[in-house]
């Protein structure tokens, strides 16, 4: 049965090698909940399902962002994930509507300014990626804020990567940047053989969303390429008008300012990562049996291999089958192949919206 809700550690170890009193950090959260439908819905976007022994991949955001010790957490999404995101440790801020990543990461970069005066640095945090070794990641976002200090630059980290993947956006470095590199340019999610030849190329990276950027730094870029959202920001959190937010076009900030800044930098991220955007993704992360095998609930497993199976009731036998995911809950089933069962939006947009 899939549930609900967040659960995150009772007490993280600060694993903080540096001064972090100036670093505050916003963890977007959002979703339609088709990504991992019948487990994720609408109502409780994929960030928010317990995911069996993963736990939820929001309460794993915020006990990364707990583990930087920084000076402050933010969670940036609609006030009906108010309930979802409101745990010890967070301030919600709520968007007047949805309007993608860059008026998100505005809201967030006005707010943060209030408390740092412009000197602080803020950290974006997508909020369902799973990223199982903490200490790794600890050590990169310190690498990377070295660097964005130094360089007065935005900066972003990149996913070494482990194959040609299509589903995520890959970036080219350039030249040598201190502990980092300068990004060359951007690339969209590419078909197979693009991915296998710019694997080939070598010096690329995958785009993570993760984001690091100096306040001061965003807002002056902001204000060429983004003019007027940063204002639209403070117009909401200042007197709660709504009207210049909800004007703002709705664009990703990768579109909106990455893609259009000379002022950015990057470095690689070297652990395992991934958002856990598939079934096929889910099932790697998760313990398996002999047969290669994971999933969680009370019912029956045999002769199967590399499957994911999610059951709700005892009363439930899954045999004979092999790569495939068999999801039952309360909401809904679904079977699917796990190599290619990214191709269940179209189904479940369909189903959600009803005869």
């Amino acid at each position: 049965m899939a549930t609900c809700g967040v659960q995150t550690k009772a007490k993280v170890n600060t694993m903080n090698t540096g001064n972090s009193d100036n670093l505050y950090v916003a963890i977007l959260a959002g979703g339609s909940g088709t990504r991992l439908w019948p487990l994720s819905t609408p109502a409780c976007p994929k960030p928010f399902v317990q995911l069996g022994p993963l736990g939820s991949l929001y309460g794993g955001t915020v006990d990364r962002a707990q583990a930087l010790g920084a000076a402050k957490i933010f969670a940036v999404g609609s006030g009906s994930l108010r309930q979802h995101c409101e745990v010890p440790g967070v301030e919600f801020l709520e968007e007047p509507g949805a309007r993608n990543t860059a008026p998100a990461i505005a809201l967030a970069g006005a707010r943060a300014w209030r408390e740092s005066g412009g000197a602080g640095l803020l950290l974006i945090l997508p909020a369902d990626h799973h990223i199982p070794d903490v200490a790794p990641f600890v050590q990169t976002i310190h690498q990377l804020s070295r660097v964005v200090s130094a360089a007065g630059a935005l900066g972003v980290m990149g996913m070494t990567p482990t194959g040609p993947e299509v589903s995520y956006g890959y970036i080219e470095q350039g030249a040598a940047e201190g502990e980092g590199f300068r990004v060359a340019r951007f690339i969209e999610k590419p078909d197979r053989p693009k991915a296998e030849a710019l694997l080939l190329q070598g010096n690329v990276t995958w785009n993570s969303g993760m984001f690091l950027y100096p306040l001061r730094v965003l807002r002056e870029e902001m204000a060429v390429h983004t003019p007027g959202l940063w204002e639209a920001s403070e117009a909401w959190l200042d007197r709660q008008d709504s009207a210049p937010y909800l004007a703002a076009k709705s664009i990703s900030v990768d579109y909106a300012l990455m893609e259009k800044s000379s002022r950015v930098v990057l470095v690689p991220g070297r652990f395992a990562w991934s958002d856990v955007g598939t079934f096929h993704a889910l099932h790697e992360f998760l313990p398996k049996d002999s047969a290669g095998n994971a999933g969680w609930g009370p019912g029956r497993v045999e002769d199967c291999f590399g499957c994911l199976v999610v059951t709700q009731s005892p009363r439930a036998l899954v045999r004979g089958l092999k790569g495939v995911a068999v999801i039952d809950t309360e909401g809904g089933l679904l079977t699917t192949p796990l190599h290619g069962s990214e191709g269940i939006r179209a189904g479940v947009e369909a189903i959600l919206k009803g005869p």
